[in-house]
């Protein structure tokens, strides 16, 4: 009878844990870096940052293939386009927030020569809720795509 018991309360697992299935995690992908023709100018990166059912913080950016970084906005008053540097970036629930060329997106200074022979770059993203996400970036190599960005300045 026990064995019966044992028997039917493995089948039903699955079914009991089938409505307790854990929230969406947050996850950054779509990463690419688009080098600036100035090599002594910075280069950008851009990404897709996708939240779970709860809002979350993008706390900082962390690479071991460039000198320096900073995540700015471009942004226009009065008719002036211009950037600025951001802290943190906030990522409603359940939305992607784009790091895209006119937008948000990371500036980077001296980039590693082993990461753009390599043609790729990792980055750790850190968030409020403590998580820590890793996320590629493919090396573009200046006028690899005609659209416009914002790393020349």
């Amino acid at each position: 009878m026990r064995a019966g018991f044992l028997a039917m309360a493995a089948m039903a697992m699955p079914l009991a844990l089938a409505g307790c299935e854990a929230p969406p995690a947050v996850y950054v992908d779509g990463g690419y870096v688009r080098l600036n023709p100035n090599p002594q100018a910075p280069s950008a990166a851009y990404f897709k940052i996708h939240a779970g059912n709860e809002p979350i913080v993008l706390r900082g950016v962390m690479t071991e293939q460039a000198v320096r970084l900073e995540i700015h906005e471009s942004v226009t008053q009065d008719g002036m386009a211009s950037m600025r540097r951001i802290e943190n970036m906030e990522i409603p629930a359940r939305s992607t927030v784009s790091l895209a060329p006119g937008g948000k997106h990371i500036m980077l200074w001296s980039i590693n020569p082993t990461a753009l022979e390599a043609g790729k770059m990792s980055f750790t993203f850190i968030f409020s809720n403590g998580d820590r996400v890793i996320a590629d970036a493919v090396i573009q190599k200046a006028g690899d795509d005609a659209e416009s960005d914002h790393s020349s300045h």
